[in-house]
């Protein structure tokens, strides 16, 4: 039997526990739906259903649907909004977890999209959910209407001074993995549950640690539809700078915002976001 992703039973009620009253305590009007893959059971949340058109929303690594509530009330104003429980991550999807080196990722999403009758939507992708959202538009360009990648995974390495930090600080126990948090958080100002949350998933969840999968310039020159860029001056895990240049010279319709107050932890853009989505100059 493989080994759970998260350190124990306890731990994995604790996570489920704190996603559910997250739930119960939005104002938000969320349906909840669970879909069968070939990858396993897959959760989502959705809002704003009277929208004809759609947003998917891709969380980060060690995260879930949560993460993205307060976007989601944004978003949903003008779009239907659909935010999935990544399989292998901290929510309530299958523990399953595909191999980055294969198109796995794309076809799971795949399946979703059929399942749920989705010919074309926008897809918001934050970090390693902005590595799954490349994969996706990288196989499937016909299915995405415009790409927003918040600091994603996949187009340049992780820094190595995160890395080694990381590292160090996963050997203290507990305490090490919330040191990890307040270098990813840096000086951004973050609101506190937001914080309490990734704390609560650091010590209780098994983040994948592998090797990185970097995109081709031939894979990324696929991406056909438009694409938004935006990144943090403060990141401490990416050069967002790097991840610009990278990415202008390869995307013929690429737009770059980049935000000196901001770090990884990008949310509340939903304001620079929609001028892009809407079709109008970001």
């Amino acid at each position: 039997m493989n080994q759970s992703i998260f350190k124990s039973p306890e731990g994995k009620d604790n996570i489920i526990r704190a996603y559910d009253d997250a739930i119960k305590n939005t104002p938000l009007n969320l349906k909840t739906g669970v879909l069968k893959t070939t990858f396993g059971d897959t959760h989502f949340l959705e809002a704003g259903s009277q929208h004809q058109e759609i947003i998917v929303l891709l969380h980060g690594t060690s995260s879930n649907a949560t993460s993205w509530l307060s976007d989601i009330a944004e978003y949903s104003k003008q779009y239907k909004v659909i935010a999935i429980d990544i399989i292998g991550e901290a929510g309530k999807s299958a523990e399953t977890r595909p191999s980055y080196e294969t198109k796995d990722f794309a076809e799971w999403l795949k399946e979703i999209f059929d399942r749920l009758n989705i010919s074309k939507a926008n897809i918001i992708g934050l970090s390693q959910g902005g590595w799954l959202a490349l994969r996706f538009a990288i196989s499937f360009p016909e299915l995405v209407d415009r790409l927003v990648l918040l600091t994603p995974a996949g187009v340049v390495p992780t820094k190595t001074t995160f890395i080694i930090k990381a590292i160090l600080y996963s050997l203290l126990g507990t305490t090490g993995r919330i040191k990890i948090n307040r270098l990813v958080l840096g000086s951004q100002r973050v609101d506190q549950k937001i914080v309490a949350f990734m704390d609560l998933i650091q010590t209780n969840f098994n983040a994948r640690i592998e090797k990185e999968y970097i995109f081709s310039d031939d894979e990324l020159s696929r991406l056909t539809m438009p694409v938004l860029f935006i990144g943090g001056e403060q990141d401490v895990i990416r050069s967002n700078q790097e991840i610009a240049a990278r990415l202008q010279h390869i995307i013929d319709d690429f737009t770059i915002v980049i935000i000196p107050e901001m770090g990884h932890v990008l949310t509340g853009l939903a304001p620079r976001i929609f001028p892009f989505l809407n079709k109008t100059k970001c």
